[in-house]
C-alpha cells in the first residue's frame, strides 16, 4: 500500500490533492487548522496549527510511528500549507506577521521533512518529499517580501535535499511543484490587497475576470499523476505547465 501526508488540506489545493490521492486508493493523513470533511475510510485528519512550531516535532514523531506501523511501500509528503500574507512593503510590515508567515511557509515544512527522514531512516519505506512552490520563488513581486523569500528558500531546500538524497543510496526523492495561479482563497486575499501595498493587484483581479485561474482539482490531479506515474528527478522544481 501507499500513504500520503498532506498539509493544509482543509481547502484549496491541499483538499484537492487529498481527494486525488484517495481516488487512486492511496491512504491520506491530512493536517490543517480546521477540519477536512473528506468522507473516506482511507482518510484521517490531524487538527493542528502548523504555524505554531513549538509542538510540531513531537506531532511528526507520532505520525512517523503511525507510518512505521502501517508499513507502506511509499510515503508521499506534500507540504502545501502556506499563506501569502502579509502583503505589504518593507517598513510597513508587522513583525509578528513576518514571523508567523516564515514559520508556516518555511520553518514548519523543514521540521516536518527533517523529522520524518530522521524517524524513518531505519524503515524500508520509499519517501517522496513534495514542497509546493510558486512562481513567486523566482520573480520579485512588489509587496510580497515575505512570500517571495519563503518560497525561494523552499526551492533551495528542495534542491539541497535532492542532492543529499542522490548520495544517500536510499529510495528517497525531494521535489517542488509550482501550481500556478488557481481559483482559491489565497487568490481572493491577493485581489483584496490595497494598491499601495501591492502595486500589481489589478492584474490579479483581471485573472479572475477573464477566467485565467485553474481549478485546484485539475492542478491536483496533474500533480498526483506526476508523483504516482512518472520517474521523478531529485531536486527538480516542476511546473504545472509540465503536467497539464
Amino acid at each position: 500500500m501507499e500513504l500520503a501526508i498532506v498539509t493544509g488540506d482543509s481547502k484549496g489545493l491541499g483538499y484537492s490533492v487529498s481527494q486525488s490521492f484517495l481516488n487512486r486508493g492511496i491512504e491520506v493523513i491530512g493536517l490543517s487548522r480546521s477540519g477536512n470533511f473528506l468522507e473516506n475510510n482511507h482518510y484521517s485528519h490531524i487538527q493542528c496549527d502548523l504555524g505554531d512550531i513549538r509542538n510540531l516535532e513531537s506531532l511528526v514523531v507520532e505520525m512517523a510511528q503511525k507510518v512505521v506501523d502501517k508499513s507502506p511501500k511509499r510515503l508521499y509528503v506534500v507540504n502545501n500549507a502556506s499563506k501569502v500574507e502579509p502583503i505589504e512593503r518593507l517598513g510597513y510590515l508587522e513583525n509578528e506577521q513576518i514571523q508567523s508567515a516564515i514559520h508556516l511557509n518555511y520553518v514548519s515544512p523543514l521540521i516536518i521533512n527533517n523529522t520524518l527522514v530522521r524517524e524513518l531512516k531505519n524503515s524500508e519505506v520509499e519517501l517522496v518529499l513534495v514542497n509546493v512552490s510558486s512562481g513567486a520563488a523566482d520573480t520579485p513581486i512588489y509587496g510580497w517580501n515575505v512570500y517571495n523569500s519563503t518560497k525561494a528558500a523552499m526551492n533551495m531546500h528542495t534542491r539541497v535535499v535532492g542532492l543529499e538524497f542522490e548520495q544517500l543510496g536510499k529510495p528517497y526523492m525531494s521535489i517542488a511543484f509550482n501550481p500556478g495561479v488557481m481559483d482559491t482563497d489565497m487568490q481572493a486575499t491577493i485581489r483584496g490587497s490595497s494598491e499601495d501595498a501591492f502595486s500589481d493587484v489589478e492584474r490579479f483581479q483581471e485573472f479572475k475576470k477573464i477566467g485565467a485561474l485553474r481549478s485546484p482539482m485539475v492542478v491536483a490531479e496533474g500533480l498526483v499523476e506526476l508523483l504516482v506515474d512518472s520517474e521523478l528527478e531529485n531536486g527538480r522544481i516542476y511546473s504545472v505547465n509540465e503536467v497539464l
